[in-house]
């Protein structure tokens, strides 16, 4: 079912919930999609964790999807976290609150973030693909040019990516089904990008790498070798640095960015619930039954 939820600055934030039918869920996942996407490209996802028992919530982030907000475009990264703890919050009243979180790209990134300074009381999350490194080189002039750019135009938009297009081809995922999906999907956004965002996508990776040391939730990180956006040297960096004590990573040979939508999926989340399934307890009882 849709969500909505209304965030400190009075932006409604637009999400979805999927759960088990006819049984309370054994854990409660709360989800964040990747930069330019939405939450209902989560279907089969969503689809897999609630046939095991698992019930999986989201929300577009502001400037995405359905949600409200000028597109893609935000103050700085503080700010989604913002919204971040404002959902929290509105989830813990209405008894929703998370046993786990789950993020891709740069919500995989966010995530990351918000447990290193945020320390929710959650048992894990599953990363996908986080930007602790990104694989595209973008010169160390242009970024300085384009930091000028944003001092004197805060709200200006260069560049239209090719996401949705030519570059998913040979980025996103190998499956055609997938990319013909994410061209025709019109909530995926496709319009000139904001400088600004841009530039704390560049600066998150630095981020990632400096809280990996205070982050201490117990994680799983998924992540292709042949991933052209968020590298695999990333991921192995940020494992290695995380504090963790309890933490897992897969790296699937040759696999793209998303490695939910890829021809391997099912091996992925076959994974993906053995590590559920080992960090939770056992399932609720029916909600038509007495307990």
């Amino acid at each position: 079912m849709d969500t909505t939820w209304l965030t400190r600055d009075g932006i409604r934030l637009v999400g979805r919930l999927w759960e088990p039918r006819n049984f309370l869920p054994r854990a409660r996942i709360f989800g964040l999609h990747g930069i330019l996407e939405h939450c209902g490209r989560y279907e089969w996802f969503a689809s897999q964790l609630t046939a095991r028992g698992y019930s999986l919530e989201m929300i577009d982030l502001r400037g995405h999807g359905r949600s409200e907000g000028p597109r893609v475009s935000v103050r700085d990264f503080d700010q989604y976290l913002e919204d971040l703890d404002d959902v929290n919050q509105q989830l813990r009243e209405v008894g929703r609150a998370p046993d786990f979180l789950f993020g891709h790209s740069m919500g995989a990134g966010l995530v990351i973030l918000w447990c290193a300074t945020r320390r929710p009381p959650v048992r894990g999350a599953i990363l996908s693909a986080p930007p602790v490194t990104i694989a595209v080189r973008i010169p160390r002039w242009l970024i300085g040019l384009g930091r000028f750019l944003v001092r004197v135009f805060p709200e200006i938009r260069l560049v239209q990516l090719k996401t949705a297009r030519r570059f998913g081809q040979h980025a996103v995922s190998r499956d055609p089904a997938v990319l013909k999906a994410l061209r025709e999907d019109p909530l995926v956004y496709r319009g000139r990008f904001p400088l600004r965002t841009g530039l704390g996508l560049i600066d998150l990776q630095e981020k990632l790498q400096q809280v990996a040391i205070n982050f201490e939730t117990p994680f799983i990180l998924l992540q292709g070798t042949g991933d052209k956006l968020s590298s695999a040297s990333g991921a192995q960096l940020f494992y290695e640095r995380a504090a963790a004590a309890d933490k897992t990573l897969r790296l699937y040979d040759g696999l793209y960015h998303e490695v939910l939508s890829e021809p391997e999926k099912d091996l992925v989340i076959a994974e993906v619930l053995r590590w559920l399934d080992a960090h939770s307890t056992e399932p609720s009882p029916a909600r038509d039954q007495p307990p």
